[in-house]
């Protein structure tokens, strides 16, 4: 792929964690529950991805 392309991509996976991680920390101030966890997933499976990309960027 082309390291752009993968670049975009790394920073949309990174944009995406933060905005899961303030999601879940206003859903954590406002209403609290369980949900917070799975806002927590979400960012971290994020963040995941774009450190995957990263790595996949570095190779090439």
């Amino acid at each position: 792929m082309n390291k752009k392309f993968l670049l975009i991509i790394e920073i949309v996976w990174i944009a995406t964690g933060i905005l899961a991680l303030a999601a879940g920390i206003r859903y954590a101030i406002t209403t609290g529950g369980s949900r917070t966890f799975i806002f927590a997933a979400l960012a971290l499976v994020s963040f995941l991805f774009a450190w995957i990309r990263h790595r996949q960027r570095i190779k090439n």
